[in-house]
């Protein structure tokens, strides 16, 4: 492919490799006295890749809080060997290195490359939890070492360094997972897993990796566990997150936020706890109404979505946890980040999806090339349609906006690829429930987003788009010709995916704004100073 020729040789790669182990011993011989020269020995990785500030925004942030000094502190006083992987891995290729590609890509072939690939090796587990939706999944089919290995060699060519391993429960394919990841040392692979699995004989296997970091899904407190995961598995999450911590491994937690656990993950109690059993991350998730049977009382309000949002954001400035919610932080990624956007979905039997939790797709990269399903109508339908409202606070395709999900599947024919998914496109009672649910997302939320991020707003206007790339909806709105002669100059190469994004852009150009109840207008077309002058001389 004549695109994967123009993505070699892109690296910096060597400047990396010689300054990571340097930069470990540097800030490990005296952490507090060295902190500041580190800090600006990684400001310089943005100019030597030509990131135009994007990384150190991020490291500025970093700096500037009282809490996220220590956590940086923290994560990189952990075992040398890791903390040198991380810095090779993450902040070079999985980062630098990424946004190098992804700027080229966006210029010559019109999408980026998803940031990180989430891959479900197997929907087997060891567990039977409320709430989950790999039990909908069959339990018989397993990506084998084979198709694993291609993912991670296609996605590689495309600039994505970053894996973020699924399941079920991962551990129960950790002797592929280590071969792959030993095969790939240039990658960071991100294990979401119950815990229940990891002992010293596993736990030395991860150490001896160092590119694998363990995130532990945590329902709450002992008790929340006992009732969404059944009896000892608490326990077993605290003895493995020991055997990690006696290696001094970098490790994080998962949450979700439900109605019920609500309570428990606003207290500062609850976080500290984790944080003093060594985690230095955390992801947070909204429980979703996906799989065979969702219990919609278990979603949280769309007032518990704002109040706890605004809590981590505290909690992660003042303390040394950093804690993302998916919802909450999307003003910082600009608003959906699905179907290749910044991440996509490969299920245990290959079929690629455009989201964790969005379990439908129309190719299987067992047939393709991931740049096939990154430029399938599909994809490109929903990219074109991001950011789904003019409120980043209301991301989703699913509960917040799901006429867009349906849309995409109905228009291309996505099939489920889970018992029930389909119940999210052909379920009255279910579907009439998720729109009153985004209804009233917007009544709650939409006043949030105005009063508090209009700086947001501002920063869309100025930029005239929403992604740092753009290619979305509101460049369309905002920059329309500059934005439709980029896709004259994309067509020549691949016209169908021009066609494609054409389609999209138009969809979204005619919807939105046609549901007052959920359209909320915040970014309105700027007129050109022709356009004015004609309207004054009517």
């Amino acid at each position: 492919m004549r695109l994967l020729e123009n993505l070699k040789n892109k690296s910096k790669q060597a400047a990396i490799v010689k300054g990571a182990d340097y930069i470990v011993r540097y800030i490990q011989k005296d952490p507090d006295k060295h902190f500041d020269t580190m800090m600006k020995i990684l400001y310089s990785l943005d100019t030597l890749f030509g990131n135009k500030g994007r990384f150190r925004t991020f490291m500025e942030w970093t700096n500037n809080n009282p809490g996220s000094r220590i956590w940086f502190t923290n994560l990189m006083t952990r075992e040398p060997g890791q903390v040198s992987a991380f810095v090779r891995n993450y902040l070079g290729n999985c980062s630098l290195k990424w946004m190098e590609i992804a700027d080229e890509t966006v210029e010559k072939h019109g999408f980026c490359p998803p940031y990180s690939i989430l891959v479900s090796p197997t929907m087997r587990c060891n567990l039977k939890c409320k709430g989950c939706y790999a039990e909908s999944f069959r339990q018989d089919d397993d990506l084998d070492l084979a198709t694993l290995d291609k993912i991670i060699t296609e996605g590689k060519e495309l600039g994505v360094f970053f894996y973020t391993i699924l399941g079920g429960e991962p551990f129960l394919r950790f002797d592929d997972i280590e071969t792959v990841a030993a095969k790939h040392a240039d990658c960071l692979f991100q294990l979401f897993s119950n815990g229940t699995l990891i002992n010293e004989d596993v736990a030395d296997r991860l150490y001896g990796l160092k590119n694998v970091v363990v995130a532990f899904s945590i329902n709450g407190t002992r008790e929340d566990t006992v009732y969404m995961r059944g009896n000892g598995v608490y326990e077993k999450v605290l003895d493995a997150m020991a055997l990690l911590r006696k290696r001094r491994q970098i490790y994080g937690i998962s949450l979700t936020l439900t109605s019920k656990n609500y309570d428990t993950l606003m207290s500062r109690e609850f976080l500290k706890f984790w944080e003093e059993q060594g985690v230095v991350f955390g992801w947070d998730f909204l429980f979703m109404p996906v799989g065979k049977n969702p219990d919609l009382s278990l979603m949280p309000t769309p007032q518990q979505r704002v109040s706890f949002g605004e809590f981590i954001k505290r909690y992660r400035e003042q303390e040394p946890f950093y804690l993302m919610d998916f919802w909450a932080d999307a003003p910082a990624i600009n608003g959906c980040i699905s179907a290749g956007r910044r991440f996509l979905h490969i299920n245990s039997n290959g079929d690629i999806e455009p989201c964790i939790f969005a379990h439908f797709s129309t190719h299987n990269i067992k047939d393709c090339h991931l740049i096939d399903a990154l430029q399938s109508p599909f994809f490109t339908f929903i990219r074109m349609n991001q950011p789904h409202t003019d409120n980043l606070l209301r991301p989703c395709m699913i509960i917040d906006n799901p006429e867009i999900l349906r849309e995409a599947c109905r228009r291309f024919h996505a099939k489920p690829t889970e018992d029930g998914a389909e119940r999210l496109l052909h379920d009255p009672e279910l579907m009439q429930a998720i729109d009153r649910y985004s209804e009233e997302a917007s009544r709650v939320i939409d006043p949030v987003w105005r009063e508090k991020y209009t700086y947001k707003i501002d920063s869309m206007y100025a930029r005239k788009r929403s992604y740092g790339e753009g290619i979305d909806r509101i460049e369309y709105k905002l920059n329309r010709l500059p934005f439709l002669e980029k896709i004259k100059q994309w067509a020549q190469e691949n016209p169908a995916f021009a066609r494609a994004m054409l389609d999209g852009l138009e969809f979204s150009s005619r919807r939105y704004g046609t549901d007052p109840k959920r359209h909320s207008l915040f970014i309105k077309p700027v007129k050109t100073k022709q356009q004015k002058e004609d309207e004054l001389s009517i």
